[in-house]
């Protein structure tokens, strides 16, 4: 793991602008890992806010519903932030929000009935995996131990720190509905230290034992990335490690995040899929970094034009994500999906030196979190040697970028990985 600049300026304000209500949205049916939804609506049908309108497509899938009442005006190709275009639904909104009534039988509810629940409302992991979350809660091993990551590590990101701030006891109601799935031995609230407000409130949380679980232990974890990825954290809390090839069931632990958790509660508690959801929109080429409740499915280009975001610099470079992991936009044309966090705007392009020889100082060895030879990868890339690159086990690379962002000879080296892992999969 690396320590790098943090760039957390929003993590100290939250937008009012929570019902902004968007013209239209453009709901992709990708937007989760696994198999697309199949849409149940046509062009011209009327939807209400929190109708499905696409079905889970088998096991990994999950279903998709109208962030807001309206028609749909079309369901064609899209813009899609990783896939570049998609088909997606397309409404047209009429701008009447939907009340929601407090479910009154949470405590009655099975396991079965909660699992359905979060099953029926379309929750993904909410963390950039975007997986679906019933399955992640059906695994086929016993888990001991659940972490709860709240440690949100990509630089400039900030609405998961905003979350724990202003919707922590919503985020335990989601909490005590997976320990009722899982009954796990262990649940550790994850957190850097580099969010005080948020851990002066876990603490008092914990301490006054607002909640229905039997034990919850905080730890908060020095600051690195990429402390937030799953199998960094089970090692961080737990020293287990997780093989290569292998998922943190296979070592008896469970971990999601704090927005998943939240909306999880939603789910269960007031029927609520995920529709909406929190996201920063950071980066020096806007007037304001800020983090904004935004509806699935609307535009970049709408929050724009109606001003809820602004520019003092035309953005030179848009990332969908952080600068580590992000992907890069070519345009503001795109919409916010279930696993959006945040959006960067910068004024300049980043500057992209020259490549070097390697010296094999092996800097990037001993930054990889996952214990990864990221130099070979490279050196059998650029020399077409695509055979061995499954021997040294490419496949379990995270794309992180800790190794090009500490390489002294600037090689592009999550880039080579990336052409590496695409032979290894087309092989």
């Amino acid at each position: 793991m690396v320590k790098v600049e943090e760039y957390k300026l929003p993590q100290h304000n939250i937008s009012s602008e929570k019902f902004f209500q968007p013209t239209r949205l453009y709901l992709p049916l990708a937007q989760h890992t696994g198999k697309p939804s199949q849409p149940l609506v046509r062009k011209g049908d009327y939807v209400e806010e929190a109708q499905l309108i696409a079905s889970q497509d088998g096991l990994i899938s999950t279903c998709l519903h109208s962030p807001s009442k309206g028609r749909v005006v079309d369901i064609d190709e899209f813009n899609h932030p990783v896939l570049k275009r998609a088909k997606a639904i397309i409404i047209e909104c009429d701008n009447q929000p939907k009340n929601y009534s407090l479910r009154k039988d949470i405590d009655s509810l099975s396991k079965l009935e909660l699992l359905d629940i979060i099953k029926k409302s379309g929750i993904v992991g909410m963390g950039g995996a975007a997986f679906p979350t019933y399955v992640k809660l059906l695994p086929p091993k016993s888990i001991d131990t659940l972490i709860i990551n709240g440690c949100e590590c990509e630089p400039y990101l900030a609405s998961d720190y905003r979350l724990m701030v202003e919707k922590l006891e919503g985020i335990f109601k989601g909490i005590e509905i997976i320990y009722k799935i899982l009954e796990p031995k262990t649940i550790f609230f994850c957190i850097e230290d580099n969010k005080p407000e948020a851990i002066k409130k876990l603490n008092l949380l914990i301490n006054t034992k607002k909640f229905k679980l039997p034990f919850i232990s905080l730890r908060v974890l020095k600051t690195f990335y990429p402390q937030g990825g799953e199998k960094q954290l089970i090692y961080s809390v737990t020293k287990r490690r997780v093989p290569s090839s292998k998922l943190p069931f296979d070592v008896g632990c469970l971990v999601h995040n704090v927005a998943t958790c939240f909306a999880i509660y939603e789910a269960v508690y007031w029927d609520k899929p995920l529709i909406e959801r929190l996201v920063s929109f950071v980066g020096d080429a806007l007037v304001s970094p800020k983090n904004l409740w935004i509806k699935i499915g609307t535009s970049l280009k709408e929050l724009k034009e109606k001003g809820i975001i602004n520019f003092k610099f035309e953005p030179k470079k848009i990332i969908c994500g952080g600068p580590m992991m992000g992907i890069a936009l070519e345009s503001l044309d795109y919409p916010v999906l279930k696993g959006s966090g945040g959006f960067l705007f910068l004024s300049k392009e980043v500057d992209l030196k020259e490549e070097l020889p390697c010296i094999r100082c092996a800097r990037c060895v001993d930054a990889c979190p996952m214990g990864l030879l990221p130099l070979e990868y490279a050196k059998r890339v650029k020399a077409g040697d695509y055979d061995k690159l499954q021997e040294f086990n490419i496949k379990d690379c995270i794309e992180c970028g800790c190794c090009a962002y500490i390489c002294p000879s600037n090689i592009p080296l999550v880039h080579y990985i990336k052409i590496g892992k695409r032979y290894v999969t087309n092989s």
